[in-house]
């Protein structure tokens, strides 16, 4: 700029004197050129949470961002943002914190492009970045529907209510027995997600207390809303009840390594260990942890042990006789005593559907990390088959039993089948989990 400056006013003072003496001006020095910005580092929302691929970032759109770029040395101001506001939404604020910092607060809304093509990724960054330095942030709208499973098997696929969601959904753990709050499970994907209690009707969210927010980076077993409105987590050694916001959280005992499936009166959880290969009672009312005699070992590498309940007095443990080996096994025990009241051998009991439907399995035990054989199907209390069931999907039955649901493996469509015939229908969207009055909730890209 210095160089620039002094060659205007060389030229300036020629014009000036020119008429007076035809002495030549003297010709300038060449200006070097400027050498191109830096980046080393892309972020959103904070400097941890950074950006490394050209389509990496899926975001919520509900709420305000910052995305903030971090520079080597000290760039030319007008040519980075210059780029940056040919690909954002109207309403972004561009601001430097510092010379090397500047943040760019980008308003809710849908997704949008970051152009630092001016620019070059720092070679000393320990942040690998894409050469063009072009990104797409992604902020999806996501339609949340609910289907009556008695009406899509007889032919309507209309749902019977919709919601429209600006959050970047991964998942929906639970319903409130409102029927329009839901657990949800979002965010910066795939650094960071958290959970969320949200208010589909007003499209409001709220954050639960830190022991549930740690499940969100740690991993969750079981969580959902008990028959008396409280909140309930099942984490991987540990249990936590909150209010129903998920606040004021009291914890309770666990196992290791732990799955867990509450009991019809929502009183009891059954749990069991992927560690140990035990099997305990958690009492929500007392808060104790009663461990079941014996062990209930596994099937294969990834578990493959299915608890389910019968009644509050009667659960059905499905394992292996030997750990990773031996015969496909199916007992029923006590709940209050843990004494084994049938044993089955050669299939799995997963779950009895209505009318005595019972959902079966039959996996072959592997030592290994490769798919297990896995085989299952619908069968009535004689043991007939009533329809065989795709397998590798993720199952969902319903609350009262009267339908089971599943997502197919492209995610954007999900079968409702009717156990007593095994009649099937599909509906657009990904099946994510039961109301409480029995309505399969889907999500669907818009």
């Amino acid at each position: 700029m210095n160089a620039r400056r002094a060659v205007l006013t060389l030229t300036l003072t020629g014009l000036l004197f020119g008429a007076c003496e035809a002495t030549p001006l003297p010709s300038p020095s060449p200006t070097a050129p400027l050498a191109r910005a830096q980046v080393e580092r892309l972020w959103i929302d904070d400097p941890n949470y950074f950006v490394q691929l050209p389509n990496e970032m899926v975001v919520d759109g509900d709420r305000e961002i910052v995305v903030g770029v971090d520079f080597a040395q000290t760039p030319r101001h007008d040519e980075i943002e210059r780029g940056l506001r040919a690909g954002a939404p109207g309403g972004s604020v561009i601001e430097w914190p510092t010379d090397r910092r500047l943040t760019m607060r980008v308003p809710a809304g849908g997704p949008f492009d970051i152009d630092l093509s001016a620019a070059e990724p720092a070679p000393q960054s320990t942040v690998r970045l894409p050469s063009s330095l072009r990104f797409h942030i992604d902020r999806p709208t996501f339609e949340v529907a609910l289907y009556r499973p008695k009406d899509v098997l007889a032919g309507s696929l209309a749902p019977a209510r919709t919601w429209t969601v600006h959050l970047a959904l991964q998942h929906i753990l639970s319903f409130a027995a409102d029927g329009h709050r839901v657990l949800v499970y979002h965010g910066l994907s795939p650094r960071r997600t958290d959970f969320s209690i949200l208010d589909l009707d007003s499209g409001r969210k709220s954050t639960l207390a830190e022991p549930f927010m740690q499940m969100a980076k740690n991993g969750t077993s079981l969580m959902d809303w008990l028959p008396d409105g409280r909140l309930l987590g099942v984490a991987h050694a540990t249990s936590v009840i909150g209010d129903a916001d998920g606040q004021h959280p009291v914890e309770l005992p666990g196992l290791v390594g732990q799955g867990a499936v509450l009991s019809p009166s929502g009183n009891l959880v059954a749990l069991w260990s992927y560690a140990e290969g035990t099997a305990a009672i958690l009492g929500l009312a007392t808060g104790s942890l009663r461990l079941l005699p014996g062990t209930f070992p596994r099937c294969t590498v990834g578990g493959i042990v299915a608890l389910s309940w019968i009644d509050d007095d009667q659960l059905v443990i499905s394992d292996c006789t030997a750990d990773l080996g031996g015969t496909p096994r199916t007992r029923v025990l006590s709940a209050r005593t843990g004494a084994t009241l049938q044993t089955r051998l050669g299939d799995q009991l997963v779950a009895i559907l209505a009318g005595g439907v019972e959902w079966r399995t039959r996996a072959e035990p592997a030592q290994t990390m490769s798919s297990p054989q896995v085989a299952a199907w619908l069968a009535d209390r004689t043991g007939k088959v009533l329809a065989t069931l795709a397998t590798g999907v993720r199952y969902l039955p319903a609350p009262d039993g009267s339908a089971l649901a599943y997502a197919n493996a492209d995610g954007q469509h999900s079968v409702i089948i009717d156990p007593t015939t095994g009649r099937q229908r599909e509906v657009a969207g990904k099946a994510m989990t039961w109301t409480k009055q029995g309505e399969l909730a889907v999500i669907r890209r818009r």
